[in-house]
């Protein structure tokens, strides 16, 4: 009778032990599960009208990234991966950070049809995880690969310095419920603001919550950014790692065609004297472009701003402000750049065409490049009240509200220009007449 209680007792014991193992193994594979979960999907356009370009961030492996895409909903959900009843299935690249953990995944989508509507999901060639289905929209371009200068009508977001943790929410709000009307969302620098913690390489929790607090953006329209100072840490690699822009993944600068505007986005965080590897890449893509369009939208962007009258230092008395103003101030006027977007000083402010600090001609008839500080979004320092007194003579237009820039390109000789708070109302708006420099 003893014998057999105490091999019940055993028998008790050894399946209570089997059943936390089995708990055990089912949260080990469940945490592995979450960990190939597609966080932070974002789109970028590539150097290429016919390519979207998709990444997203997974804590885990995932085999080979790929993207299943379609023209249908249905598709996706009926068929899925694998299939040839209208999904298709393109592999890619997945790059484990060198400085954070986890791993970035980016697929690039080809062959697409101009002014079209695809739906996708993201995975991995060893996840059983897929992530949500989204949708994205394709510019106007020639099928046969040709250069075109015409401009198809569409509007874009604008804006720097958002971050974790500050007043942004409103911001993305706004954006969120005016999505439809957006073809592309430029961020000039000052993401996340992961640097708050003085760690050396940034804080990768702060960085990865605010790009999934962005997803429902980042995944439905393209979401092109420039580097700011709170964004490169020790060095661009982070940065580099996350966001896929066109053009060398070693260099944080490039272009691109959009419905026939040429953007031109450079970092303000490297060096920008006439000696250097981008000054002279800036020199060349003017230049080029201008051989081939000569009197075509060119837009420009970064993160610094070279003129804003807040009383930031930067604003007030930076040598280095001086230097972009000698140096790329000099390319914009020769090469007729229309607009300069860049953010930095915490504030809205748009000035006159400008050139040497000194205003010609008008928005009707810009003989300069007009410039636009946009770094209201919503970052946790908060805006920047105190202004230079009294304005200076370029300055038309400047105000401390939440917001960002919108722009719609009307045709190859107007652009609207708005600023959008984030209670969804316009403070200012300008016609933006297209103008040829002497």
């Amino acid at each position: 009778m003893k014998l057999n209680i105490n091999f019940n007792i055993l028998l008790v014991v050894l399946l209570v032990l089997l059943r936390c193992n089995s708990i055990e193994s089912s949260s080990a594979d469940s945490g592995s599960d979450e960990g190939q979960f597609p966080q932070s999907i974002k789109l970028s356009v590539t150097g290429k009208s016919n390519e979207m370009l998709v990444s997203w961030f997974t804590n885990n492996q995932i085999g080979n990234s790929f993207v299943q895409y379609s023209l249908s909903v249905a598709n996706l959900v009926k068929y899925g991966a694998g299939s040839k009843k209208g999904v298709v299935t393109v592999n890619g690249k997945s790059e484990k950070f060198s400085t954070w953990t986890g791993y970035s995944n980016a697929v690039v989508l080809s062959g697409l049809e101009p002014m079209t509507t695809y739906y996708y999901q993201c995975g991995g060639s060893t996840s059983l995880i897929l992530s949500e289905i989204s949708s994205f929209t394709t510019s106007n371009f020639s099928t046969d690969g040709s250069y075109s200068n015409h401009v198809t009508p569409f509007t874009i977001a604008v804006y720097g310095d958002m971050g974790y943790g500050g007043g942004y929410n409103n911001t993305v709000k706004v954006l969120q419920d005016n999505l439809p009307q957006y073809a592309m969302i430029i961020h000039v620098g000052d993401i996340a603001y992961a640097d708050y913690d003085k760690v050396e390489q940034g804080n990768q929790t702060i960085w990865n919550d605010f790009l999934q607090s962005i997803q429902s953006v980042t995944s439905k329209l393209p979401y092109m950014t420039t580097p700011g100072n709170h964004d490169v840490f020790y060095s661009f690699t982070a940065y580099q790692t996350t966001f896929n822009m066109p053009g060398s993944s070693s260099m944080p600068w490039y272009s691109f065609d959009y419905n026939g505007v040429h953007f031109l986005s450079f970092s303000t965080e490297s060096d920008l004297a006439p000696f250097t590897q981008q000054y002279q890449w800036i020199k060349s893509d003017l230049e080029s472009h201008r051989k081939q369009n000569p009197s075509g939208w060119i837009i420009a962007y970064a993160h610094r701003p070279y003129y804003c009258s807040t009383n930031v230092d930067w604003c007030r008395k930076q040598t280095l402000r001086a230097l972009i103003e000698s140096t790329i101030g000099e390319l914009f006027q020769t090469y007729n750049v229309d607009l300069y977007l860049a953010g930095h000083s915490h504030a809205a402010e748009l000035t006159l065409p400008t050139y040497k600090q000194t205003p010609i001609g008008s928005f009707e008839n810009p003989g300069a490049t007009i410039h636009l500080t946009l770094g209201a979004a919503g970052n946790q320092e908060g805006l920047d009240y105190n202004y230079v007194e009294p304005a200076p003579l370029w300055s038309s237009f400047r105000v401390s509200e939440l917001g960002f820039g919108q722009f719609h390109i009307y045709n190859s000789t107007h652009i609207l220009w708005q600023f959008i708070t984030d209670k969804d109302t316009v403070l200012d708006e300008k016609w933006i007449v297209k103008g040829y420099f002497d």
